[in-house]
């Protein structure tokens, strides 16, 4: 026998006795159900995932795991309330550290896997090296110990042997590469890289392949194959294909698995508000996690929570990235904590209710009005059968329990309040008492400085208590990077630390979490300090880097595809969306001759071929981070979480930069746009067709499909409000005016008679129109629809009173409006207040007869414009038939009723303008009339805001008061006020904003304007 073989009998010995030693060490099982543990939990929990494995030769699937296959396991764990931590190591390990520091970094991150899990969620993979074997002097006395450490184990081996092998760890999955692929491979690669120098390096991974399958059977043990494929480019690293399917599908399923059995998913189904409540909670946990170098801002919140007195809300303000969303995770988080714990005084009996709202972290959480309805259902103020309607009826009720001495000490903490839907803009702080808050009541908002609700704040007589988030210290951001990357148990030197916080942008905490998370998946540790300098100085710049990262790696066309969708879109895509309109491939991306004139094609249907689950998967997996929702990628819509990525997008895929070519950037806006109308045309979801479609067309200026789109019934039915058509209207003026919105309409109502349409529903689409012609203005055009109406409803369809108290109605409301047109009050008016008073009485009348709180909400509607009108018929003179004195008498009994009715409803809007039907009542200029038009405008911006139908008449009647009393200065500003609510509410052109302008043009006030200039 040659020497050859006897040196290979001797490791085979040496080996062998190596292992007869581990068996000494084993742990025997406590009871045979040992790998069937689950664990109860309320909550959210921890998943640490150890990833063990030689370095060199795994680089490849380590990639593989920690940019696709532990990206989509996270997702899969939070859908189920569990946080997922990998433990990879690759560069956790700086290179100056001791043997000990090394040694005691690996396996004590397997510490806190059973710290955190009880079983650790172990990962090996093992090929043709052994890696580091410490002789007996680098492993020192104490850590043997600890460890019981096996002499001529390498250090894979023991990571091994303590977090998978000695207890049967029944969450071990082993991983075994077969070696095939290296017979394509250069011997000059395989020798530096894939097989292991250590002579008896053979003889070791023998034995341990055979002593593994022995120990992990079944689904806890599989091989793989994968093909050599020569170098990356850029890296020089080796690349290794075939690993997506046979590598990676069987991580995941296997991790699932176990997981899945440790921590089983509750069954208790959650109503929407519930789930809602538990989405925010998944993310205050998740950005609460690390909150560093902000203590004393932490401080003042939580005295403002502890404190006494406090009437106001508190704000956090700063700029974009600052880290504001996190300050108030761990502010709410820290609340919730306290609550629980009873350290909040005054309590009371049922202690602190804390309620928590992060703007746009999960679906529909910009949606303010579902907010509130989230609070009033937490708060048990309401159940979902008497839920508010809309947002003014809800924002009223909010108001009412935060003013009530009564209502349950609460805790109200909501983030980035300028991110709520542009719609609300106006009126979004309107559930906020604008008077002391009650007693027991903290508020806690964050915002951006200068933003709209910041000055809607800044303008009330009692501001608000601001907080000022200011940029990070040096110790701060140490402490930052520290942490960040601790937890994935890797490290810095002190040469990288301060090459990286020498970057100016190092100050604002998002570039530099965007950084680290840069680093974090950066797989080569040797070249890290390189890819630090390479790391732009500036957060839309870092966004640029990390945007041409992911195209690079993750899809190209179709992720720029998908960035620029969601930038155009008008508040985000779902994700079967994306999918359908990603599918068209070959006609996604702009034409280089493109341009935003030429004729178009505007009726192309999708092809009905969404984009493959691969394909997207690799998409969503990288820009998942930066988007919302948090949880199953199913759910809700997608969109940008922070607007520094959609500014990242603008400049990057859009030009939009002070350099940029005009054109081209039009052009590019206007095929994104373009596609994203071509597809919602043919969308069957109404909701989501009216969501986006109207708003596309507007972007794209195609007023032919938007005249089309606003005439389809369903489309019409979503946007049409019986008591003011605001979206609807607003369309209608960019679609080509009011005019044509008329001519549309009646089109339409003759092709339903066509069409042979119910006689009972052609009735109702009349209603409907003239309702819209009136609110548009369009007074003689009404008139026309209403008689058609009239006669459908009483000739034909036997006069039901359930119709024809809403006929009445709108007769009354119609003529009301028209006497409301006139300049001055004079005889004239006489002819236009007597139907709107008679067809009032007739609706009053009939309303009485018919049951339910909708017929008494609308008889005191029509008390109180009957009220109005018999005031007005007053000052008019009255006539033979109806006195002044009598007229203002049954003025008075009208509007108390119709005061009591909305009391009892709790309706604060429609109460402020029967408080200002009362002060007309009163004699002008009387104090009376002042204090009661103060009452209505105070209930009015409480109720509605600044911007509503009811302040444009509330503004010009104190107008009124104030130029009768002679005080012009005062009217002038009321006047002035008067148009520019009108502007905004009925737009430009409207006649009621027609006749506010009159009113500045006198010469009285144009001199006011014109002495106010000067100064």
């Amino acid at each position: 026998m040659g020497c050859g073989a006897s040196r290979s009998l001797t490791y085979k010995a040496e080996v062998e006795n190596i292992w007869d030693e581990v068996q000494r060490t084993l742990e025997p099982k406590k009871h045979k159900n040992t790998g069937d543990l689950v664990v109860r939990r309320s909550g959210w929990k921890t998943i640490r995932i150890f990833v063990s494995s030689t370095f060199k030769d795994f680089h490849m699937e380590r990639e593989v795991l920690i940019k696709q296959v532990f990206p989509d396991l996270r997702q899969w764990c939070e859908s189920r309330r569990l946080h997922l931590v990998e433990c990879d190591l690759r560069w956790g390990v700086p290179k100056d550290s001791t043997s000990e520091e090394t040694l005691r970094t690996c396996l004590g991150e397997i510490d806190r896997c059973y710290q955190d899990n009880t079983f650790p969620f172990f990962l090996n993979m093992t090929s043709e090296r052994c890696g580091w074997i410490p002789n007996q002097g680098e492993v020192p006395e104490n850590v043997a110990k600890e460890y019981r450490w096996v002499n001529g184990l390498s250090l894979t081996e023991m990571e091994i042997m303590h977090g998978a092998y000695r207890k049967d760890n029944p969450n071990t999955l082993i991983a075994i590469r077969e070696s095939d692929f290296l017979k394509d491979m250069p011997e000059e690669i395989k020798r530096e890289n894939f097989i292991d120098a250590d002579p008896i390096a053979p003889e070791k991974l023998k034995i341990l392949k055979m002593m593994l399958k022995d120990r992990f059977k079944g689904e806890r043990l599989f091989k793989y194959k994968c093909k050599y494929n020569g170098l990356d480019d850029e890296s020089g690293k080796v690349v290794l294909e075939g690993l997506d399917g046979s590598f990676s599908t069987k991580v995941i399923d296997f991790f699932k698995k176990r997981i899945a059995v440790q921590y089983p998913l509750e069954n208790t189904q959650l109503d929407i508000y519930e789930q809602e409540r538990e989405a925010h909670e998944s993310f205050m946990k998740n950005r609460s996690a690390i909150v560093l170098g902000r203590n004393d801002i932490l401080q003042t919140m939580k005295d403002f929570v502890t404190g006494t007195a406090i009437d106001v809300p508190l704000v956090l303000l700063g700029g974009p990235g600052m880290g504001k969303s996190s300050i108030m995770a761990r502010a709410a988080d820290e609340a919730v904590v306290q609550a629980e714990q009873n350290k909040i005084p005054g309590g009371g009996e049922h202690g602190w209710h804390i309620f928590y709202h992060f703007v746009g972290a999960i679906p529909g959480s910009t949606d303010l009005e579902k907010m509130l309805r989230r609070f009033l259902k937490e708060m048990k103020i309401c159940t979902d059968s008497n839920m508010p309607k809309d947002y003014e009826s809800a924002a009223q009720l909010v108001s009412g329990v935060l003013s009530n001495k009564n209502t349950r000490p609460v805790i109200i903490i909501i983030d980035a309040v300028n991110q709520f839907d542009d719609e609300k803009q106006a009126n979004l702080l309107s559930w906020l008492p604008r008077s002391n808050l009650s007693a027991h009541i903290r508020v806690i908002l964050s915002m951006i400085n200068d933003t709209p609700p910041h000055k809607i704040l800044n303008d009330r007589l009692k501001m608000p208590t601001e907080v000022e988030v200011t940029p990070l210290d040096m110790e701060s951001r140490q402490e930052i990077v520290s942490e960040m990357l601790g937890r994935y148990n890797k490290k810095l030197d002190a040469q990288q630390n301060l090459k990286l916080l020498s970057k100016e942008s190092s100050q604002n905490p998002l570039w530099l979490s965007i950084a680290c998370e840069e680093l974090r998946v950066y797989g080569d540790f040797s070249t890290v300090t390189e890819k630090i300098e390479e790391l732009a100085d500036g957060l839309l710049e870092l966004l640029a880097q990390v945007l041409s990262r992911f195209e690079q790696e993750n899809g190209g066309d179709l992720l720029v595809a998908t960035l620029s969708l969601l930038e155009a879109s008008n508040n985000g895509l779902l994700e079967t969306e994306l999918l359908m309109i990603l599918g068209e491939e070959e006609k996604l991306m702009m034409p280089e001759d493109y341009d935003e004139m030429s004729p178009k094609d505007k009726d192309g249907k999708y092809n009905g071929m969404m984009l493959s689950a691969a394909k997207w998967a690799v998409v969503y997996r990288a820009l998942r981070p930066f988007l919302r929702p948090f949880g199953d990628s199913g759910e809700g819509r997608l969109d940008f979480y922070h607007r520094s990525l959609s500014k990242a997008v603008r400049r990057k895929y859009f030009l939009q930069d002070d350099d940029s070519d005009d054109a081209l950037c039009k052009n590019i806006y206007h095929w994104w746009h373009s596609k994203l109308a071509n597809y919602f045309q043919f969308v069957q979801n109404v909701d989501r067709k009216v969501e986006e479609y109207p708003y596309q067309l507007i972007k794209i200026n195609d007023k032919e499909r938007l005249c089309k789109c606003l005439t389809e019934w369903p489309i019409f039915d979503r946007l049409y409000s019986e008591e003011f058509s605001s979206k609807l209207l607003y369309y209608w003026r960019k679609a080509g005016g009011y005019d044509t919105m008329k001519d549309c309409y009646i089109k339409s109502l003759k092709d339903l008679e066509d069409l042979g349409t119910t006689r009972e529903e052609l009735a109702l689409r009349y209603e409907h129109i003239t309702r819209i012609l009136v609110q548009a203005g369009l007074y003689e055009p009404a008139r026309n629809l209403l008689e058609t109406l009239v006669s459908i409803e009483d000739d034909e369809l036997g006069a039901r009173p359930e119709r024809m108290v809403e006929v009445y109605a709108l007769c009354a409301e119609l003529w009301d409006e028209i006497a409301k047109m006139h300049e001055f009050i004079s005889r004239d008016n006489i002819k236009d207040l007597r139907p709107a008073i008679d067809f009032g009485r007739k609706s009053a009348a009939l309303r009485e007869t018919l049951e339910g709180d909708v017929h008494k909400y609308k008889f005191a509607i029509i008390m109180m414009n009957l009220a109005f009108n018999l005031n007005v018929w007053s000052d008019c003179g009255g006539d033979s038939t109806l006195s002044p004195t009598a007229a203002v008498d049954e003025g008075k009994e009208k509007i108390e009723q119709a005061i009591s009715v909305f009391k009892e409803m709790d309706d604060l809007g429609r109460e402020a303008e029967a408080n200002m039907t009362k002060a007309i009542l009163y004699p002008r200029e009387s104090d009376e009339q002042l204090e009661f038009y103060q009452i209505a405008l105070e209930q009015c911006q409480q109720a509605y805001g600044d911007n509503c139908k009811l302040m444009t008449r509330l503004v010009s009647n104190i107008g009124i008061y104030y130029e009768d009393s002679g005080d012009y200065q005062t009217a002038y500003d009321y006047f002035k006020r008067w148009h520019e609510v009108s502007v905004e509410v009925f737009g430009e052109n409207h006649p009621k904003t027609i006749i506010a302008q009159k009113c500045l043009d006198e010469p009285l006030y144009r001199r006011i304007k014109a002495s106010r200039e000067e100064q």
